[in-house]
């Protein structure tokens, strides 16, 4: 069952049975001892999963004013390095326009408000006022799941080749990248976040939560960033249930402000997700197993609930009568023909 989710301080409205917040506890943390680390020459104090606080050392202080404190706030992924994934900031409160907090879930997003709203700010002495990075009090503890290569690889042929023990840093014998000419990766932004770390591929690996993802039916449970940043394609990828769980999919409010969007962890670009659920259409008129036709439409509706599109709307309503039809038995050929009327979401038109 679905829950409708109303998140009041940030205005977010999603359809999902649990999410992570990207909003600040209402009591900070209290500082530990420093763990023996150090970030631009200050010590550093682990943390809790889902930690936040205010100021130093994991965010400004007295800046851009004497007396203002920016919050943080960490998430529930941890690096094999044992620093957090996922690490929030959130403005001051002279700096929040009608009371509402600006958060940025990326370095990028933080910098790029930076250079737009202080032109004459030294963005390098910004970010050396404070430590970027976080590390965890779980990092060596068993029971927490570090950043490590996924043990699940795509399905393969199973030959016994040499060629067999070919295989990408997440372990995927037929990860595109594998395949990828000279030309196709030159293409590709740099990436020294996640990229680097150990068994993370931008193909074939999530970007929220890791684990590698399933190109079953076209790949509908994952959304690929294909957005241009200064001349180069973003191409990390996330599976949709961990962005809609993330608040990073479909129609969600306040500061983040997406309307059937996915908004890239990476680079801070958004991707029309209408489009995409026209796509995962297409592919269930070719699938014949009753099970995974739910699975693809359950993807799509759980997307568009919420749209203000008209397109997205109307797209909602056809998915819905056609997971009535399947649920009471009707013939998978006759799904499909609930109407001529073409809904359109772009470029493209979908029949039913």
């Amino acid at each position: 069952m679905i829950f409708l989710l109303l998140y009041a301080e940030f205005d977010i409205y999603i359809d999902l049975s649990a999410c992570e917040s990207m909003d600040i506890d209402s009591t900070s943390v209290t500082k530990g001892s420093s763990c023996g680390l150090k970030e631009n020459g200050m010590p550093l104090y682990p943390v809790s999963l889902y930690d936040s606080g205010e100021g130093l050392p994991y965010a400004p202080e007295d800046w851009p004013y004497p007396g203002d404190k920016w919050s943080w706030k960490v998430g529930g992924r941890i690096a094999a390095s044992g620093y957090f994934l996922d690490r929030y900031m959130y403005t001051p409160a002279r700096l929040r326009e009608g009371g509402r907090k600006t958060g940025f879930a990326s370095k990028l997003s933080l910098e790029q408000y930076i250079r737009k709203n202080f032109p004459d700010a030294d963005v390098n002495a910004f970010f050396a006022s404070f430590s970027w990075k976080i590390p965890s009090k779980s990092r060596m503890k068993d029971d927490i799941e570090l950043f490590t290569p996924p043990r699940e690889t795509a399905e393969h042929s199973g030959s016994d080749s040499q060629f067999d023990d070919i295989c990408c840093k997440a372990g995927n014998r037929v990860c595109n990248s594998l395949s990828a000419t000279e030309d196709s990766v030159s293409d590709v932004m740099s990436c020294d976040i996640c990229c680097s770390e150990p068994g993370f591929c931008r193909d074939c690996c999530c970007i929220l939560c890791c684990k590698t993802i399933k190109m079953a039916f076209g790949g509908y449970s994952y959304i690929r960033c294909e957005a241009k940043i200064d001349g180069y394609f973003c191409g990390h990828s996330a599976h949709i249930e961990c962005a809609l769980r993330a608040y990073m999919a479909g129609t969600v409010g306040g500061t983040i402000g997406l309307e059937t969007e996915y908004y890239c962890r990476r680079c801070d670009s958004r991707t029309d997700l209408v489009l995409h659920v026209e796509r995962l259409l297409q592919k269930c008129k070719s699938v014949d197993s009753r099970d995974d036709i739910e699975k693809i439409l359950n993807v799509g509706i759980c997307i568009l609930r919420g749209s203000e599109k008209t397109s997205g709307k109307q797209l909602l309503h056809h998915i819905e009568m056609a997971m009535e039809k399947l649920r009471n038995g009707t013939e998978l050929e006759d799904i499909w023909k609930e109407e001529d009327t073409a809904v359109t979401g772009g470029s493209t038109a979908l029949a039913f």
